[in-house]
C-alpha cells in the first residue's frame, strides 16, 4: 500500500515546499503527486508561486517530470524552482521556464527578501527584485531588470546574457559596478554626488552605447 504522505504541501514564505519521501519507487511518486495535485487543482488554479522540492535528491529529468505534473494539473504558475541547499547559489537553482519549452524568457522574475551580503552572489536568468540593501562586494546578475528596493552599494549585471533593453533601478544608486549587457559604469568618486544620489531613487538604462543613471521617471520607464 503506497503512503499518501510520501508527498506533503507546505506553504512559506519563500513559495511552496513539496516534501518527497525518499523511501518509494519515483514512479509511486509521481502517482502520489499527480492525486494530491488533482486534489487541490482549484486551490492552486492560475497561483504563481517558487517550488522547492525537499526530503528527496532528484535528477534534472526527475524534476521535469514533476514540474510537468504540477503544471499541467493545477495549471500553476511557477516562477522559480530551488532546493534547500542552493536558494543563493544559482548553479543549482533553475528558471521554471527551462522545463517548459528550453528557452530563457527574460520576463521570470526572482525576488529576494533581505540584504546581499559581501561575498554574496545572486543570478537568475530573468529579472531580480531585492527588497533590502545590495552592499559594498554584494552582487548580482540577471538576465533581465534588477530592481533594488533599497540602497546599492555592490556589483549589479542586469542584461547579463545579452539583453540590452535591460535596467537597474535602486532607491539609492551607489554601486561599485554597474553593467547593462555589455556596457560597464561606475558611480563618480565624487563626494558631492554620492550624498545627492542617495535622496531619490534612480534608474540605468543603456541608449546607443552609454550607460545613463538617472532620477525615476515613469514615463521614461515606457520607452524602456
Amino acid at each position: 500500500m503506497i503512503n499518501d504522505n510520501s508527498v506533503i504541501f507546505k506553504g512559506s514564505k519563500d513559495g511552496l515546499i513539496i516534501l518527497l519521501s525518499p523511501d518509494i519507487d519515483f514512479n509511486n511518486l509521481k502517482t502520489i503527486l499527480e492525486k494530491k495535485v488533482e486534489d487541490a487543482k482549484d486551490f492552486f488554479k492560475d497561483a504563481k508561486t517558487s517550488i522547492m522540492f525537499k526530503g528527496r535528491d532528484l535528477t534534472e529529468e526527475e524534476e521535469y517530470q514533476l514540474l510537468q505534473i504540477i503544471t499541467d494539473k493545477a495549471q500553476l504558475n511557477v516562477s522559480y524552482i530551488y532546493d534547500e541547499k542552493s536558494s543563493m547559489e544559482p548553479s543549482k537553482s533553475m528558471p521554471a521556464d527551462k522545463f517548459n519549452d528550453g528557452r530563457i524568457q527574460i520576463d521570470q522574475t526572482k525576488y529576494y527578501k533581505g540584504t546581499i551580503r559581501s561575498g554574496q552572489c545572486l543570478e537568475f536568468d530573468g529579472s531580480i527584485v531585492v527588497i533590502g540593501d545590495v552592499n559594498p562586494g554584494g552582487e548580482i546578475y540577471a538576465g533581465g531588470n534588477i530592481i533594488i528596493l533599497g540602497s546599492l552599494k555592490g556589483i549589479v549585471h542586469a542584461g547579463c546574457k545579452g539583453y540590452d533593453k535591460a535596467f537597474v533601478a535602486a532607491l539609492a544608486m551607489n554601486p561599485m559596478q554597474l553593467r547593462i549587457c555589455n556596457i560597464i559604469t561606475r558611480s563618480p568618486d565624487n563626494q558631492a554626488y554620492n550624498t545627492h544620489s542617495k535622496t531619490f531613487p534612480q534608474i540605468a538604462y543603456l541608449y546607443e552605447g552609454n550607460v545613463y543613471i538617472e532620477p525615476i521617471d515613469y514615463k521614461l520607464l515606457d520607452n524602456l
